[in-house]
């Protein structure tokens, strides 16, 4: 079975020590409306098991941790997907960045990953703005702006993922694996 890339994000951070679906939100920045049914997903597929209830609240918490077929997903199945085409969401491309960190890649490889996000992000940029006035009805308000702001979102995360791609490589040269670690603006984490 194919697993997405939130998916096996989700397992490496149980791996990694993560147990709630509460760590999963504000330590590793995903939201409970995604976790909790990936989550069943994977209980299901028998890549997480449920650990029983944690803490002593009125309200116990459930606790997952990684399966070892959980673990073996969570080491190994990020690889194919660094080199295939990368995600179309901007979330996606960020994890996979930080599996592949996590899991020792190339830092080359993950500025690779960013430059042909932001490659096919400049593309859709273009071929929103250019479908447009393709043909040559005026769209409803609401049609019109939103793809003005699909143009211009691809079109800053184009900008954004290019900046991130030679700060993972010039941060690679002085201090090997610290990459990630800067914004692309320059700041550090």
């Amino acid at each position: 079975m194919l697993q997405s890339v939130l998916d096996v994000y989700i397992v490496a951070l149980l791996d990694r020590g993560f147990e709630t679906c509460y760590d999963l939100q504000r330590r590793g920045g995903l939201s409970l409306g995604s976790t909790v049914p990936a989550l069943r997903r994977l209980e299901a597929a028998g890549l997480v098991r449920k650990t029983g209830h944690l803490g002593t609240r009125k309200r116990p918490r459930n606790g997952y941790q990684a399966s070892a077929a959980g673990r073996k997903l969570a080491q190994t199945a990020w690889i194919p997907l660094l080199k295939d085409r990368p995600p179309g969401d901007l979330d996606a491309v960020l994890r996979l960045a930080d599996l592949a960190q996590h899991y020792g890649a190339k830092v080359a490889d993950i500025a690779s990953l960013f430059e042909r996000a932001a490659k096919d992000r400049e593309a859709l940029a273009k071929q929103v703005s250019v479908g447009r006035g393709k043909s040559g009805v005026v769209p409803l308000l609401y049609v019109g702006t939103r793809n003005d702001w699909d143009a211009c979102r691809l079109a800053a995360e184009n900008r954004f993922l290019t900046r991130l791609a030679k700060s993972v490589m010039s941060e690679d040269t002085r201090t090997p694996k610290r990459g990630l670690r800067q914004r692309a603006d320059g700041v550090r984490r």
